[in-house]
């Protein structure tokens, strides 16, 4: 599920997430501190740890420096749950310790979502910041922090317009953040919270940042062929497979032809596979493309219509909203940041002409 929320695990303020999950809705002047809401949805979460050990020659041995963090059974989740393995200098902190860290934002920015997701492997918080808008276009502003009890993954802290209300608005947030400060699971982990917190809170520089390069894609008028150089760029068709590059690279149709025929049924049947797949993809692809430039043409505000702003937004909305195979995959690390960043440095190459 592309929300991951562990039970009923997550608040929000005034309105319920598209998940219609939630132990609680609070109200829209209900003051309610980082810790506090971290503490509604995560008290009872806690991590253990547990030593390794491996097998030799048929003996337990234990591996030296390395421990295993264990999520403690709950109430909604009777079985106990592996973290991962990490090194004995890997620190220990619950959720609400964390966010508290955190209590020093409470006090500018409201609480907006709190919640629990991957199993209590990791808990979001999220604020709502400043609004600001690109020549008339409206830009929602939030603050979030990530809190994670899962070795190999730190916490982060940063600014976005994406309201956080699960796991595929989290990812999405990270990866369309304007500010992201990451903090390791070190023994100084709460101090560096604080500090990303004055940091974050700071924003103004670099939303001004932002906002410049986003206004400069709004001023930029482009032709229908530009704007196709920004979904291609984010779209791009998938690479021959090798077995289909051989015959269509290195042999004539009618050396192909013979080849085929000269192939074990089981081997022609993994060719035509791969075309169909190859040629499925391909397809996929250019309907990407085609759905980019209808959400090009009726881009709102109207007046931002046919500007390198409403191409990159195409690109954004499509690549993060489609549904399909990878709709909760990582905006950082995924194929969807991928189309997004190439989108990106395709509108900056417009505008910079």
């Amino acid at each position: 599920m592309a929300h991951e929320i562990m039970g009923k695990r997550f608040i929000a303020r005034s309105k319920p997430a598209w998940h219609n999950i939630a132990q609680r809705i609070f109200g829209e002047d209900e003051v309610i501190t980082a810790r506090q809401a971290m503490a509604e949805v995560a008290a009872d979460i806690h991590v253990v740890r547990s030593p390794v050990w491996y097998e030799v020659d048929g003996q337990q041995v234990k591996a030296e420096k390395k421990t295993a963090i264990v999520r403690k059974a709950t109430a909604d989740d009777p079985q106990s749950k592996l973290l991962g393995i990490t090194s004995d200098a890997w620190a220990l902190a619950t959720y609400p310790e964390l966010a508290g860290a955190l209590d020093g934002l409470s006090s500018t920015y409201r609480v907006e979502t709190a919640g629990v997701l991957q199993e209590g492997g990791l808990a979001f918080l999220c604020f709502r910041a400043e609004d600001w808008a690109v020549r008339g276009d409206a830009m929602r502003s939030y603050f979030a922090a990530n809190f994670s009890l899962t070795p190999g993954v730190g916490h982060k802290v940063f600014h976005s317009p994406v309201r956080v209300v699960c796991w595929n608005t989290n990812t999405m947030a990270d990866g369309q953040a304007t500010i992201n400060l990451s903090i390791p699971h070190s023994q100084d982990a709460l101090q560096r919270i604080e500090l990303a917190s004055r940091l974050v809170s700071q924003f103004h520089e670099m939303k001004d940042k932002a906002k410049a390069i986003f206004e400069a894609f709004a001023d930029v008028h482009v032709s229908v062929k530009d704007a196709d150089a920004i979904f291609f760029a984010a779209f791009q068709l998938p690479d021959l497979p090798a077995k289909l590059r051989l015959l269509k690279q290195q042999l004539s149709d009618t050396e192909a032809e013979t080849f085929k025929r000269a192939l074990t049924p089981d081997l022609l049947i993994g060719l035509e596979r791969a075309q169909e797949t190859y040629d499925r993809d391909c397809e996929m692809t250019r309907k990407l493309r085609e759905t980019c430039r209808e959400r090009f043409e009726v881009f709102e505000p109207a007046n931002l219509r046919g500007t390198a702003w409403a191409a990159y937004n195409a690109v954004t909305e499509v690549a993060d909203w489609r549904e399909g195979r990878g709709a909760d995959a990582s905006a950082v690390m995924g194929s969807r940041a991928k189309e997004k960043s190439r989108a990106y440095e395709a509108a900056m190459a417009l505008v910079a002409r």
